[in-house]
């Protein structure tokens, strides 16, 4: 099949369609994935620090809580953090807002991998070296349930992008947020973040310009029979953005 070469950037770069390797989705519904040592699906067992145990809650007021105090810290939560968030929601059924936490994590675990000096981030077992392999790890393995569900309705996740891409015009204090981890020079943060931020202009004008082309792709390979039917719950009163 000839594919689009805008189509084909967008399913390689925020991989909608691609699994990882010996990745097989049994269950749209939920996400089964493992990213030591920060979460296992069994359980689900999770360990990102002090909003781990309302994460991993089945309670559903004691998660929206969590995420509640979560939002209150929204500009100094990791990566990991927002990303189990994102798995969480997507598994009790909040879809639409898994949307926007997986997103949010994204470009926060690209912009560590952005920024990190690599030649000072150690090994297997050091902090920068975890954080660096996590946020791909988590991007791979995430990344076909979450945009399996939010290619779906491409007029619905436009502007959630739009939303983190605004968002993530300004950069953090990573050193506050990381503190185990050696960043370049600061003198070098606002590049880096500049690039990442216009790869989601690229990727919005793919969407606004595709729809149809990627419509068609995901019926080819089984994805809108997979995710189409998937319910979204509407988050409760006073947690909207």
């Amino acid at each position: 099949m000839k594919r689009n070469l805008p189509v084909l950037l967008v399913a390689v770069f925020f991989g909608y369609a691609e699994l990882a390797a010996g990745q097989v989705i049994n269950d749209p519904a939920r996400i089964e994935v493992y990213v030591t040592p920060y979460y296992n699906s069994k359980g689900p067992a999770i360990d990102v620090g002090p909003f781990s145990k309302g994460l991993a809650a089945n309670s559903e007021p004691e998660f929206m809580a969590t995420i509640s105090k979560m939002k209150q810290s929204w500009d100094n939560l990791n990566f990991v953090e927002v990303y189990v968030a994102a798995i969480r929601f997507y598994d009790l059924g909040f879809r639409k807002e898994s949307i926007y936490w997986f997103y949010s994590a994204q470009y926060r675990g690209r912009l560590l991998a952005t920024l990190i000096d690599q030649e000072k981030m150690g090994s297997m077992g050091d902090p920068g070296f975890e954080l660096f392999h996590a946020q791909n790890a988590f991007q791979q393995l995430v990344g076909p349930y979450i945009n399996g569900y939010a290619f779906g309705d491409i007029d619905q996740l436009i502007p959630i992008i739009e939303t983190v891409q605004r968002e993530g015009k300004t950069v953090p204090d990573l050193t506050r947020i990381y503190p185990s981890v050696t960043f370049k020079k600061k003198s070098e943060w606002d590049a880096g973040n500049k690039g990442l931020n216009e790869g989601l202009t690229k990727l919005l004008t793919t969407l606004k310009d595709q729809k149809a082309s990627i419509k068609q792709q995901r019926i080819e390979r089984g994805m809108e029979a997979k995710f189409s039917k998937l319910p979204n719950k509407e988050l409760p009163k006073g947690f909207g953005r």
